[in-house]
């Protein structure tokens, strides 16, 4: 370890690294207890933090789900059964109570993933990928959400029941 920490001194010193980002297993109370889980966070986009890249900031949300023959009634398309998890009611928070609500009938459907962007849309183009709901939503806000030194985000269900957190702790390391 300390063949390790003094690798990692050294590099500072030298500029080939200006910080380190702290990952530690989650705890007990944070380990994510359902099919429904956070995949990614992006909290630190590149650049200032303005209104023009907040939708840069986003948050990966992901289906583990498996497809199962037949659908269950959980979610329709088209009035068609479909696999997949209802998000109606279901929010993510992060430390301060920001929250977003996913939309009513809302449905991530099995092994599907979405990301759900602080910003606006970056397209005025309604078929574009941005626009596409089935992999992004978006709160619309025009500031930046996530803290971009530490912070954390947590996914709820319809009743409050937490499915996921994620924390995360940068620092900088000085000499």
């Amino acid at each position: 370890m300390r063949k390790f920490l003094a690798v990692i001194a050294a590099m500072v010193m030298t500029g080939l690294i200006a910080f380190v980002t702290v990952l530690s297993p989650a705890s007990a109370d944070e380990q994510a207890t359902g099919k429904i889980q956070i995949t990614r966070v992006e909290y630190n986009v590149r650049g200032t933090d303005t209104a023009a890249n907040a939708y840069k900031e986003s948050v990966k949300v992901k289906n583990l789900g498996m497809v199962q023959v037949p659908a269950s009634a959980a979610c329709t398309f088209g009035g068609v059964p479909v696999n997949g998890q209802d998000m109606t009611g279901w929010t993510l928070e992060d430390l301060t109570g920001h929250r977003y609500r996913f939309p009513n009938g809302y449905c991530l459907r099995d092994g599907a993933e979405v990301n759900v962007r602080t910003g606006r849309t970056p397209s005025t183009n309604p078929a574009s990928w941005w626009n596409n709901r089935a992999f992004n939503l978006y709160w619309n806000r025009d500031s930046h959400q996530y803290g971009n030194a530490a912070d954390s985000v947590t996914l709820e269900n319809a009743s409050g029941v937490r499915q996921d957190r994620v924390t995360w702790n940068d620092f900088t390391i000085l000499p």
